[in-house]
């Protein structure tokens, strides 16, 4: 793609990036001076000078978001951008209104569900063609029941395999005191520690796991009802 024609593209697709953020829920911000931005941010929003001092804060703060976004690209990633702009314009309107609704309610859900969904989002990414259509068919046959047990199954998955590897890097000297401190543990305490756990960064998880397993049973009982 040559210079003039990512040109001609660039400002719809500038368009379409402040229409994509507009699917996020609107916050209180405060109005933004066209003097107050940059050369370049400008530039980029040539579009909108004549009308900017009439839009809302909320839409001034995401298109200047998205041409301090498209700042950063690289000029194979705009082309890459460009391209998918393309694609986005050529989708019948009734699909692009199912996608927007579809990010709309992906940016509602919990932040470790949206780790969740993107990591599994990438591994789908690298298998083969053809395992990608089989999944993407089998999902799309199912009824609202049969995915929200298949999005269940593979949250129990990842929980599984993250437990898995917690417990690996527990020294292994130490994992019969964790098996016997967790056994101890309520339901509800298991479920505050994970919380606490997850809290925080490697070394502030070992400190803490370390932390515990000095104190006793009465000890820990009492540290975790005093946590929020």
């Amino acid at each position: 793609m040559d210079a003039s024609r990512l040109s001609k593209l660039l400002r719809p697709l500038l368009l379409a990036m402040g229409l994509c953020l507009l699917c996020g829920l609107a916050q209180a911000q405060s109005p933004v001076a066209w003097n107050d931005l940059g050369q370049d941010e400008q530039r980029i929003l040539a579009p909108h000078q004549d009308n900017w001092s009439q839009l809302d804060p909320v839409t001034q703060q995401r298109l200047l978001r998205g041409a301090q976004r498209w700042l950063t690209l690289s000029p194979e990633q705009r082309v890459a951008a460009a391209q998918r702009f393309s694609q986005w314009q050529g989708l019948p309107d009734e699909r692009r209104e199912q996608i927007r609704k579809r990010y709309q309610a992906f940016r509602q859900l919990p932040p470790d569900q949206q780790r969740e969904l993107k990591s599994a989002f990438e591994r789908f990414r690298y298998l083969p063609p053809e395992q990608r259509e089989q999944l993407k068919q089998r999902f799309q046959n199912m009824s609202p029941e049969e995915r929200r047990g298949f999005l269940t199954g593979l949250r129990a998955t990842r929980e599984a395999d993250r437990a898995r590897n917690q417990w690996l890097q527990i020294a292994p000297e130490d994992r019969a005191a964790t098996r016997d401190m967790l056994q101890a543990l309520t339901p509800p305490e298991r479920q505050k520690l994970r919380s606490l756990m997850q809290a925080r960064d490697g070394q502030g998880r070992r400190e803490l796991h370390r932390q515990l397993l000095e104190m006793s049973a009465a000890e820990r009982r009492e540290f975790l009802s005093r946590q929020n």
